[in-house]
C-alpha cells in the first residue's frame, strides 16, 4: 500500500521572479512517485534538480501546476483548508537549516510541544512528560527542554527538530537534505537514530539528498531527479547498479568512502 504518490507533477516558475516576464522556467516534468507504508525512498539529485520544489508541494505547501498528490489515497489538492491542516498531523518535514526551521526565542520543550498542543488537548503535565519521552527518543535528556536553539550542537538541535517531527506519529516524514550540513559522524549517527525510529513506529520517509552514500544507507528504493525529470529508478537498492544515467554516475564516481559507523 502506497502512503505517498505524487503523480505527473508539473510545476513552473515566471522567469525572473513574479515580477518578471511572462516566460516561464519549468523546475518539474511529469514526475511520478510512491512511497510505500513503511517504507523509505531515497530522491536523490544535484542542487538545482527540483528536489526543494516537489518536497513543498509534496508537503501542499505550494500546488503543482498540475498533477495529484495523493496523501492517504486522498488528493491533497482536493482538500479545503480544515482537511489540508488536518493531513499535516501524518504528514510530516525535517529541513536541512535547523536553525533556520525553529523559533529562536522558543525553548526546545516549546518546539516539540508545538505540533501536540495544535492538534491535542492534553494538560500542561502530560504535555511536559511527551516533550521529555520525546527528547529522549531521540537521544537527548528531558531536561534539555528548558534550553534556547543556540545552546545546542547543530546535531542536537537536528535532533529537537526530529522530535517534533514525530511528536504525533506520523505516517510520513520528509527528510529534506536533513543531515546534508552535519559532519560524518554526526550524519552517520542521525541517520542510525531514523532508522531505529521507523523500526519502532512505523513511519515512511521521503529522504531528499544530493549525497549518494545517505541514500545508499537508509533507503529501500531510489529515484534520480535531474533537471526536473526522474530518469533513473531503483525499486529496490540492489537494483540501482543498473540505474544508467550521466547524472547517477558522476554521483556515485564522486563516493570515495562510506559514512562512518555511528
Amino acid at each position: 500500500m502506497n502512503v505517498l504518490e505524487l503523480r505527473t507533477i508539473d510545476k513552473s516558475y515566471p522567469r525572473g521572479g513574479w515580477f518578471g516576464n511572462r516566460d516561464r522556467v519549468r523546475v518539474l516534468k511529469k514526475v511520478s512517485l510512491s512511497l510505500g507504508d513503511g517504507a523509505c525512498l531515497g530522491l536523490l539529485g544535484r542542487s538545482g534538480s527540483g528536489k526543494s520544489t516537489l518536497s513543498r508541494i509534496a508537503l501542499g505547501l505550494e500546488p503543482p501546476d498540475s498533477g495529484q498528490i495523493l496523501f492517504q489515497g486522498k488528493d491533497l489538492t482536493g482538500l479545503n483548508r480544515r482537511e489540508r491542516f488536518l493531513a499535516r498531523k501524518d504528514l510530516q518535514v525535517v529541513f536541512q537549516n535547523s536553525l533556520g526551521s525553529v523559533n529562536p526565542r522558543m525553548t526546545a520543550g516549546e518546539v516539540v510541544a508545538e505540533p501536540i498542543s495544535n492538534f491535542e488537548s492534553v494538560t500542561k503535565s502530560e504535555l511536559r512528560s511527551r516533550v521529555g519521552r520525546l527528547l529522549e527518543m531521540v537521544g537527548l535528556q528531558a531536561s534539555d527542554a528548558k534550553k534556547l536553539p543556540h545552546q545546542f550542537s547543530g546535531g542536537q538541535l537536528q535532533r529537537v527538530c526530529i522530535a517534533r517531527a514525530i511528536a504525533l506519529k506520523p505516517r510520513v516524514v520528509i527528510l529534506d537534505e536533513a543531515v546534508s550540513s552535519l559532519d560524518m559522524i554526526v550524519q552517520a549517527k542521525i541517520l542510525d537514530l531514523l532508522a531505529g525510529l521507523r523500526r519502532e513506529l512505523g513511519t515512511s520517509y521521503l529522504l531528499i539528498s544530493h549525497d549518494i552514500r545517505i541514500i545508499l544507507r537508509m533507503a529501500d528504493s531510489l529515484a534520480v531527479l535531474h533537471e526536473g525529470e526522474i530518469v533513473g529508478y531503483a525499486e529496490h537498492m540492489e537494483e540501482a547498479g543498473a540505474i544508467q544515467h550521466p547524472v547517477f554516475n558522476a554521483l556515485m564516481d564522486a563516493v570515495l568512502n562510506p559514512l562512518p559507523e555511528g
